[in-house]
């Protein structure tokens, strides 16, 4: 069997880890990826091609008719068509791409701030059913080569319709302030203390960041019951 990745994982592999979130570094590693693959399924179609004319000159037969032959056999042992080969190898290449789509952006489904970009995503979400701390989660991120320096998270007072409130003072953060070196991802952790006495009810705010006015994501604490 023809070795066909030796030549190539050390490009992926010597990428760092901390490259993970930036953008072009995943499509570098995706195409590597689709390459190697579809150099993979050349070199089965032409071991399956080999082997059918091997098979049809040790017969003494057309390598067409032999193919139709063990097409319609049955045989356990006969190798599988072309389209078939194809086919498979469609699928998993699908199949890897969704998942490194998914990779090139891990944080998909949660609220993200992009420094560089001056962009945000997503929202944040909590749930109180009792006094006490909840809290979720925030990912910030800088894909750009210059250090942002450093942010600090703020959070607005959190309203209902009926006027009910939690003070700003019970929102807190962990790393209360964050680096934004060059290429770098930092996830910070919200919570939010909810005080006895609480009315249930939808609660909302705004999540900023320090020095960066033109992002911001909505926040949203849903207190099941009255907290008493």
């Amino acid at each position: 069997m023809t070795d066909t990745g030796s030549k190539d994982d050390g490009a992926i592999s010597e990428i760092p880890w901390s490259a993970a979130f930036d953008p072009s570094i995943n499509i570098r590693a995706l195409g590597e990826i689709q390459a190697r693959g579809f150099r993979a399924a050349s070199d089965l179609v032409d071991r399956f091609v080999n082997s059918s004319k091997r098979k049809a000159a040790a017969d003494g037969a057309p390598v067409a008719e032999t193919a139709s032959q063990e097409s319609q056999s049955g045989d356990a042992s006969a190798l599988p068509g072309v389209d078939a080969v194809i086919g498979a190898w469609q699928t998993l290449i699908g199949q890897v791409t969704g998942s490194l789509r998914g990779a090139a952006n891990p944080h998909a489904n949660v609220a993200t701030f992009d420094m560089m970009n001056v962009s945000a995503s997503g929202h944040l979400s909590l749930e109180a059913t009792d006094s006490g701390a909840v809290s979720t989660e925030v990912w910030l991120h800088n894909g750009g080569p210059e250090d942002l320096g450093k942010v600090r998270l703020r959070c607005s007072e959190l309203l209902a319709h009926d006027g009910a409130l939690i003070p700003a003072e019970m929102v807190h953060f962990e790393p209360d302030i964050v680096p934004m070196v060059a290429r770098s991802s930092r996830g910070v952790t919200m919570e939010v203390d909810v005080p006895r006495g609480t009315p249930a009810g939808c609660y909302r705010g705004i999540l900023l960041a320090g020095g960066h006015p033109s992002v911001w994501l909505p926040v949203v604490l849903n207190v099941m019951t009255p907290i008493s």
